[in-house]
């Protein structure tokens, strides 16, 4: 690799992050190629190389997890489904109950919200109610 060439290997090498624009030419780049080529990227090849290796890592592990899901099914499987169940429903009758709990308060806040509307025309009935009377 030339100098530039590994400098962004470093970059990207086994990270699978990195600016996949950085070091191409442009008004940007140094005087290393000409301008509005910021799309370029002349080592695409590396980039996705990392980027592979970084993702082959993360498969790897998800076939671990699937190997382990697998033989905690085997042998655990009916009474984890069942313990899910349990933990599913309390949270199930947690949110029932919070769902209850909000509902009541905004009916409240509502009632409240309209209490000025009533006390006027409370007043208003008490005041032509006297009137008639005189």
């Amino acid at each position: 690799m030339s100098g530039e060439n590994q400098s962004r290997g470093e970059r990207h090498g086994g990270h699978g992050h990195g600016d996949c624009h950085g070091g191409h030419g442009g008004q940007s780049g140094g005087g290393r190629g000409p301008g509005n080529t910021e799309f370029l990227d002349l080592e695409l090849s590396q980039v996705l190389l990392s980027e592979a290796t970084s993702m082959a890592r993360q498969v790897a592990l998800d076939l671990v997890r699937e190997g382990i899901r697998e033989r905690l099914r085997e042998r655990l499987g009916p009474r984890l489904l069942a313990l899910g169940r349990v933990a599913a429903d309390e949270l199930a009758d947690d949110v029932e109950a919070n769902l209850e709990i909000e509902a009541r308060i905004a009916k409240r806040q509502e009632h409240a919200s309209q209490l000025a509307a009533r006390l006027k025309d409370a007043l208003a009935e008490t005041s032509t109610s006297k009137k008639k009377k005189r």
